[in-house]
């Protein structure tokens, strides 16, 4: 034989008169001094307030960064025709920046560098 149960009233219906407030039960309990204790626990405050505080991994996806160098002025025909050994000129100086990106957003400026033999990028300035 199936039990009848009651079902909760939908939020913003009026309640009848007389009912208690749904949460009247918590509250007594808590008032009383009984533990009431959320279902996931609260997060804890941060220790340095100049930190940021992730509640996820979030630190710890991998991020692929992009270092862009514009050509202007490049045709098709000059990257059909591109061989090894060649050098292409670009805008850039020695010693200007060059955006870093991670996907479409740019999050510093950068400048090549040589680290024991192999190619490096140091951040310069953040974007």
């Amino acid at each position: 034989m199936a039990t009848a149960h009651p079902l909760p009233a939908p939020a913003g219906a009026p309640q009848p008169a007389g009912a208690p407030h749904p949460g009247a039960a918590a509250a007594e309990r808590a008032h009383a001094g009984e533990g009431v204790h959320a279902l996931v626990a609260a997060p804890q405050p941060p220790q340095n307030e100049d930190e940021p505080v992730f509640l996820a991994p979030i630190p710890q996806l991998p991020v692929e960064l992009d270092v862009t160098v514009p050509v202007r002025e490049f045709r098709v025909r000059q990257l059909l025709a591109l061989a090894p050994g060649q050098v292409i000129e670009t805008q850039f100086s020695h010693g200007d920046d060059l955006p870093l990106a991670a996907g479409d957003v740019q999050v510093a400026w950068s400048e090549f560098e040589v680290v024991e033999s192999r190619l490096a990028v140091r951040v310069t300035r953040l974007a």
